[in-house]
Parts: C-alpha cells; sequence; structure tokens
C-alpha cells in the first residue's frame, strides 16, 4: 500500500474543516461575550454599587405613591367628616345642642384619624422603597455575578483547541504515511546498496 488511504485523507479533511469552523465562531462568540458583559455591567454595576442599603423606586414612582396616598386619605377623611357633621347635626333630632367644645374634639378626631392613615401609608411607602432596592442590588449582584458564564469564551477556547490538536495529528499521520513508501524504498535502496559494494570487496 503507498500512502494515506482515500477514507484517511477524508477524515484528516473534515477534521481540519471542523477545527477552522470552530476557529471562526470562537471569534465571533468571543466578541458577542464581551458585548453581552460590557452591557450587563454598565446597567446593574451602580445598582450593585450602591449598596443593600440604596432605594428602588424611581422619583416619579414614588411621587406617584405618595400623592395616590395623599389623594386616598383625603377623600376618606372628607367623608368621615361630612358623615361626623350630619351625625352632630341630627343628634337629638337637632334640638339638642353639644358644646362647641366637644363637638370641635369629635372633628379634631377626625383630623387625628386622617394625620395618622397618612403617615402609616407614607411610611409603607418608605419601606417598599427600601425593600425593592435591596431586591434590586440582591439581583445586581446575581447577574454580575454570572455574566462570564452565560458564553463562556474559555469552554469554546478549549473545545477549539482539542479540535486543532486533533486536525494536527490527522494530518501527521497522513503525511506519515505518505512518506512511509518512499522512506522504505530508499531503505531497501541502501540495503542492496550495500550488499553490492560488499561483493566487489571481496
Amino acid at each position: 500500500m503507498c500512502g494515506a488511504t482515500q477514507q484517511q485523507t477524508q477524515i484528516s479533511d473534515e477534521e481540519n474543516a471542523f477545527y477552522q469552523n470552530l476557529t471562526q465562531q470562537y471569534s465571533t462568540i468571543f466578541g458577542q461575550s464581551q458585548a453581552i458583559t460590557g452591557a450587563l455591567t454598565s446597567a446593574f454595576m451602580p445598582i450593585l454599587q450602591a449598596g443593600p442599603s440604596q432605594t428602588g423606586y424611581s422619583p416619579s414612582e414614588e411621587n406617584a405613591l405618595r400623592t395616590q396616598n395623599l389623594q386616598n386619605v383625603g377623600t376618606d377623611y372628607a367623608q368621615a367628616q361630612k358623615a361626623t357633621a350630619q351625625i352632630l347635626a341630627a343628634r337629638g333630632g337637632g334640638n339638642t345642642l353639644l358644646p362647641s367644645s366637644v363637638d370641635a374634639n369629635i372633628l379634631a378626631s377626625n383630623t387625628n384619624q386622617a394625620a395618622a392613615a397618612r403617615s402609616a401609608g407614607d411610611l409603607g411607602i418608605t419601606q417598599g422603597n427600601y425593600a425593592q432596592g435591596y431586591q434590586n442590588w440582591q439581583s445586581a449582584a446575581s447577574v454580575l455575578g454570572s455574566t462570564a458564564g452565560l458564553v463562556s469564551p474559555t469552554s469554546f477556547g478549549g473545545m477549539t483547541t482539542t479540535a486543532g490538536g486533533t486536525a494536527m495529528t490527522g494530518a501527521t499521520d497522513i503525511a506519515n504515511a505518505s512518506n512511509s513508501p518512499w522512506s522504505a524504498a530508499f531503505g531497501a535502496l541502501g540495503a542492496v546498496g550495500g550488499l553490492a559494494a560488499g561483493k566487489y570487496l571481496h
């Protein structure tokens, strides 16, 4: 048999083509990995750097929540005052009068309750704001901690290197197989030449 078989040559060519393809894909994927990592870092690093005690609502979102709380309390307070005034006016069929200080104290109670309700609502918004900030901080830490694994150029690079080594081995085997008949022929000629020379020396 002279040189590599057609099947050996075909396998070697396929290994080489696979290596070339992986090399091109590695370059593309590495660039994509860098772009993804850069975008995520840009978006989440400020959140991570702000620490776990940051707030999470945007200013417009916080203002909207506080405005809604104020409106709700105002509506409830107005209704309470109206109902209280009607009750006071109708007490005893309208013929029984209470000292003005009593009326004032009853109406003031509604005011105090409204203030307490607004304060409780604002406190809930503040607590929710910091809870959202802590959740955002945890999410940022998680995302930035895993960005390197989203598209792993190291793993892909190892696959490419392995394919390159396989292609090199195949090419070397082909070269050795192609050269082996000539080496055998030259070795045989050398042996014949040596015998001939020995014959004439005698």
